[in-house]
């Protein structure tokens, strides 16, 4: 596909010619894409890391509230004054429940 310009001595050239052309004149042109282009899938990959973080973190959270609520369940139950006195009736310390009702100290 080669001609001859008349009056000159340019030649046309053909496709696969003018590519090392095209990549000299834009080499900092690709150079900004190819840049572009890793930032994007680096950045792809730290996001999918950050979410996989902070998906075990709720799975955590979630795990730590259900155990937060049993060992609040089990403190308020034997917190309660039946079961001070079942333990304190099994283990034979002779507490006995006080029969007057409390009452203020004067200051």
């Amino acid at each position: 596909m080669e001609e001859t310009v008349t009056g000159n001595t340019h030649r046309r050239r053909g496709l696969m010619h003018s590519m090392p052309d095209f990549i000299h004149r834009n080499i900092w042109l690709l150079v900004e894409i190819l840049a572009c282009v890793i930032f994007y899938i680096a950045n792809r990959y730290a996001y999918q890391r950050d979410q996989a973080y902070a998906e075990r973190l709720r799975r955590e959270l979630v795990d730590m509230e259900y155990q937060t609520l049993n060992t609040t369940s089990d403190v308020s139950a034997k917190s309660k004054p039946s079961y001070i006195e079942s333990v304190a009736a099994r283990n034979g310390s002779g507490l006995q429940p006080s029969i007057e009702p409390p009452f203020r100290l004067p200051k």
